[in-house]
């Protein structure tokens, strides 16, 4: 566990001060549904979880972004602005032996009107904050969930691709492994998928999720390793459609792997992204004019705040979280592989979790942004 000196929570204190946060303190137990749906299926081998006395499975807390945003549900309009602070334990099981419990300190943002400002005033809090924590400049490194997905767009991706590779985003090796299956043909059980694609043609989603519930009657299940019925219906569905869309393009596939191999630093973005187009012929819009926007204010507010580290763009970066959905980033000190700090773009999730909590009303995106700090990678 993670030991927080009175010196790092008084340097916190002041940062959140600073910001205008409202420091919050945050329940550590929910319902593992909520971060398995809304971060990933990946977070679910990784939880602290055990069955509550209902029958429902809850999980010690793995982060605070979204118990940030439940606590802004709960506390008032969900299209009112919001910054919030937190300090504390959170809960993942781990690969390398390091101990499942952990400190974070973070800031999440909410407003309304928030766009490239918003996202720049983060990663500058971001860089402010590991700054005054270990005495040094970290090293920034920054993606575009929306960028991508634009492309994506543009090259007319078929739709359950779209959502795939959407998914991958920010995981290169699990990207190539899906573009090289795109171009030989599907997945790797190709001639099952493309017999099951023939078997589900034209069937509704609800047939398909009767004859997966009689199947598993029949084999006495309810579900399969946390599964829902429903959910394994929607997956044979997703399967076959991603069989009847194998064999893409080779030259759409080119581009796609063009684009993603793209590093630069901040200021030479504007002319690494024109080329891009250039060469290939693409104009990647609105998404290209909101990144280059939010990298301008970027790049003021540091200069602002004296900040000496890089800030460099590589196109295949991505955090792994489900609810982010466009401007993403870390940051590293000099000589370290894994990140202090980390944030990103979430404007889908307050909405998303409105409709989980049966609120009552439609709650539409709203813009927000947070960051969140490895206490104990600052400290080591």
């Amino acid at each position: 566990m993670t030991y927080v000196s009175e010196e790092m929570r008084s340097k916190l204190a002041a940062l959140f001060q600073s910001a205008g946060a409202t420091p919050i303190e945050l329940p550590i137990l929910h319902h593992a549904d909520l971060f398995v749906d809304l971060i990933g299926e990946n977070i679910r081998r990784r939880l602290y979880a055990a069955p509550g006395a209902n029958g429902q499975t809850m999980a010690l807390r793995p982060e605070f972004t979204i118990p940030s945003c439940l606590h802004h549900l709960q506390t008032g309009d969900a299209a009112r602005k919001g910054c919030y602070a937190y300090l504390g334990p959170v809960f993942r099981q781990r690969e390398d032996d390091q101990p499942g419990e952990f400190h974070q300190a973070g800031i999440e943002m909410i407003d309304p009107e928030g766009g490239a400002a918003l996202n720049a005033r983060s990663l500058a809090l971001s860089v402010s904050a590991v700054k005054d924590l270990s005495g040094k400049d970290a090293e920034v490194i920054i993606g575009d969930r929306a960028l991508f997905s634009a492309l994506l767009e543009e090259l007319n991706a078929p739709k359950v691709w779209q959502r795939r590779l959407e998914g991958a985003f920010g995981e290169r090796d699990v990207l190539d492994r899906m573009l090289g299956r795109l171009a030989t043909g599907g997945s790797h059980d190709h001639g099952a998928s493309a017999g099951l694609a023939r078997i589900l043609e034209d069937k509704a989603a609800e047939d398909v999720s009767a004859a997966v519930e009689e199947m598993l009657e029949i084999a006495g299940l309810t579900a399969v390793g946390g599964r829902s019925i429903s959910d394994i219906a929607e997956r044979y569905l997703e399967k076959a459609e991603l069989a009847a869309n194998a064999g893409w393009d080779s030259e759409k596939l080119a581009i796609l792997k063009d684009y993603l191999d793209l590093q630069c630093s901040i200021n030479d973005l504007a002319s690494c992204l024109s080329d891009f187009e250039s060469r290939h012929g693409m104009v990647l819009g609105k998404a290209k004019e909101a990144f280059l926007e939010t990298c301008n204010q970027i790049a003021d507010m540091l200069s602002a705040q004296d900040s000496k580290g890089d800030v460099a763009f590589k196109a295949d970066f991505g955090r792994r979280l489900d609810y982010y959905s466009g401007f993403n980033f870390e940051l590293r000190l000099e000589g370290e592989a894994k990140p202090v700090a980390g944030g990103g773009r979430y404007d889908r999730l307050l909405g998303l979790l409105a409709e989980k909590q049966d609120l009552g009303a439609t709650v539409h995106a709203v813009p927000a942004v947070g960051f969140s700090i490895w206490l104990g990678r600052i400290q080591a």
